[in-house]
């Protein structure tokens, strides 16, 4: 008797969670559009175009997007590429989106990364961090990532060449790690 009970229950329990599971999938692929277009529109604010590519009128979609399938296939934490365009519609370089390479107390941050033609970091946007309130999330201030400024693509960014947040030292490794890639595939793919 108890036998078929627990039977009958696992039974019950398997149903309510592939119930589950298929609204989960069915609400995901239904909303993941709406979610990216919402993302991206986040990502135009005029802040984030400002901080990113100064001067920028807004982004548009990278038009190679077999290198865009390449550069994911071959870097797991490269999000997007963008080309940052003046009012003119002039291209003034690239904005790079990748996540750290190394997790920060939080997780990995994400940024958004401006590089000029010339190949030197005209600015980031921190898009996504999850990092300790006021003590990780100091990687996001200007104090920290104006450091990067200016800095060259077509040499290695490490953390000898970063003032590290004291307190901080894992976000500060993240955020650099997140720069880092951002060299990385600039360096690869788009440095020709």
């Amino acid at each position: 008797m108890k036998n078929n009970n627990i039977v009958r229950l696992g039974g019950i329990l398997c149903l309510i969670s592939a119930i589950a599971a298929g609204v989960l999938a069915f609400t995901n692929d239904f909303t993941k559009d709406k979610i990216a277009e919402v993302e991206l529109k986040a990502s135009l604010d005029p802040a984030v175009l400002e901080m990113v590519m100064p001067g920028s009128d807004t982004f548009l979609p990278y038009e190679d997007t077999a290198l865009i399938d390449t550069i994911k296939a071959e870097n797991g934490k490269f999000v997007d590429l963008m080309v940052p365009v003046d009012g003119s519609g002039n291209q003034m370089g690239y904005a790079i989106k990748t996540l750290s390479t190394v997790a920060g107390f939080g997780g990995d941050i994400e940024l958004f990364i401006g590089v000029s033609p010339e190949g030197k970091i005209t600015g980031i946007a921190v898009t996504q961090i999850l990092e300790t309130a006021g003590l990780g999330t100091k990687v996001a201030e200007p104090a920290f990532k104006d450091q990067f400024t200016g800095k060259d693509l077509n040499a290695e960014i490490t953390e000898s060449d970063v003032n590290m947040i004291s307190g901080a030292t894992i976000s500060s490794k993240s955020f650099t790690s997140a720069v880092s890639n951002a060299v990385n595939i600039y360096s690869q793919y788009l440095n020709k």
